[in-house]
């Protein structure tokens, strides 16, 4: 049979569930220092996953590492100051006629915009001690005794010993676990640090709690840590880049902390990466999770092309394919010749498919059907009664006067001669007739 593969057409469908723009990007333009930085690269390589608190998350690590710098031209996180002159006080305005001030809030202030989510904590603060009165204000706040468990992307606000201020540091918190919470914060030692805290520390003020929108993914940050392909950001000082996943293996470098690299798969602990061109390995106990890959699955089938996007933490199956006339669906073909059969499990990245298909030869063609004619019934009489056929009349049942028919095997005289004995018996006849009538005459008359 013949087999052959859909033609694909202009049309275009985007199936599946819609999902926003392909990497975190900034809602303003940037400085020129920064735009060139490692920082600006680390953040718009990461996905936006349309969850508002993961997105502030992310943003807020993509950026571990920065330090501040001494005036504008030191915005690209990379200086050694301590000015109070960074990119987020640049993108938020001047306070008090300068860049210059601390900026732990604006940086939060910051995470919070570029995950769309500006609003959410009533707008962009420069300061902790008012940020945290709006919101306790907009009933968004609980303190550290309330017993509250922070969420990750909430606000954090602590209060340095002997401050006369209800809160002079914030940070952002990027989850909690085994009784500890861990954040992301600006402005800490002039740079972007990641730290952590026993949830009973009493440098802990409270917990500022944003109204984020957008529909949260099935998974947190710290569900999907170590076990999902994505980008991973170093935590640490350094991590040593090795050929296999372990410590016996050879070291071929290092990565230092702040930066972002795609783990392509995960092998027991370690992440599978690629490093100057070839195939190597970290250990992710110095590296967190920051955001998933995201992927894209084109379809081609009956004249129509659809894309379907994922997420690498999700399973996606293939779709079913359209209907031909006169055709079968057969299965999905990549470029490579690997096919998949409709809800078969999908490989995760990029992958274009298309459908297969296999001609239905057409069914012999039979020759009508010939219907004999129906029998007529017999016309019914009056009464419902059969219209009765004519007998069959005996020899012996013929009227008087009429020939006998002649033997089957005669022949019929011809038409114009009369029968013989017929004449003569009819002069007999006639004679006799005649002879009563005279004596009748004159036995009455004469004698």
């Amino acid at each position: 049979m013949k087999r052959f593969i859909a033609a694909t057409g202009a049309a275009f469908l985007l199936m599946g569930t819609a999902l926003p723009a392909a990497a975190l990007t900034l809602p303003y333009t940037a400085t020129g220092s920064y735009r060139n930085s490692t920082y600006h690269k680390n953040l718009t390589q990461l996905t936006e996953t349309g969850d508002e608190a993961f997105d502030t998350v992310a943003a807020a690590l993509s950026q571990l590492g920065y330090h501040e710098g001494n005036g504008t031209k030191e915005l690209h996180g990379k200086g050694t100051g301590s000015g109070n002159y960074t990119e987020y006080g640049r993108a938020f305005g001047k306070v008090d006629g300068t860049y210059g001030y601390a900026w732990c809030a604006v940086f939060a202030s910051w995470c919070l915009r570029v995950a769309g989510a500006g609003d959410s904590a009533g707008g962009g603060f420069s300061s902790c001690s008012l940020w945290l009165a709006h919101l306790r204000e907009a009933g968004q706040y609980s303190s550290r005794a309330s017993g509250y468990t922070p969420k990750p992307g909430d606000l954090i606000f602590f209060r340095s010993a002997g401050a006369g201020r209800a809160s002079d540091h914030v940070g952002v918190v990027r989850y909690v676990k085994g009784g500890r919470v861990y954040t992301v914060e600006g402005n800490s030692s002039n740079r972007v640090a990641a730290h952590d805290y026993a949830l009973s520390d009493t440098y802990i003020v409270g917990y500022g709690k944003p109204r984020y929108e957008g529909e949260r993914l099935e998974k947190n940050a710290l569900a999907m840590e170590d076990k999902v392909a994505g980008f991973y950001v170093v935590t640490n000082g350094f991590v040593n880049v090795r050929a296999g996943a372990g410590t016996s293996f050879q070291k071929l470098g290092s990565l230092s902390l702040g930066q972002v690299v795609t783990v392509a798969g995960i092998e027991a602990g370690w992440g599978r990466i690629s490093y100057n061109g070839g195939t190597a390995y970290i250990s992710l106990d110095y590296a967190d999770f920051v955001s998933p890959l995201r992927y894209t699955v084109t379809y081609a089938a009956a004249g129509e092309k659809w894309e379907v996007e994922c997420f690498s933490f999700s399973s996606l199956t293939a779709s079913a394919a359209p209907e031909i006339a006169g055709s079968r669906f057969l299965h999905w073909a990549d470029a490579h010749g690997h096919t998949y059969e409709t809800g078969a499990t999908l490989p995760a990245g990029d992958l274009a498919l298309t459908a297969v298909y296999e001609v239905i030869p057409p069914e012999p063609e039979m020759p009508p059907a010939v219907t004999p004619p129906e029998e007529s019934a017999p016309e019914e009489l009056p009464g419902g009664a059969p219209e009765a056929l004519p007998p069959t009349m005996a020899p012996e049942e013929l009227p008087e006067g009429l020939p006998e028919p002649l033997p089957p095997t005669g022949e019929l005289p011809p038409t114009d001669m009369p029968n013989r004995a017929a004449a003569h018996a009819g002069v007999v006849s006639g004679l006799l007739s005649a002879a009563l009538g005279i004596w009748w005459y004159i036995r009455r008359f004469l004698t």
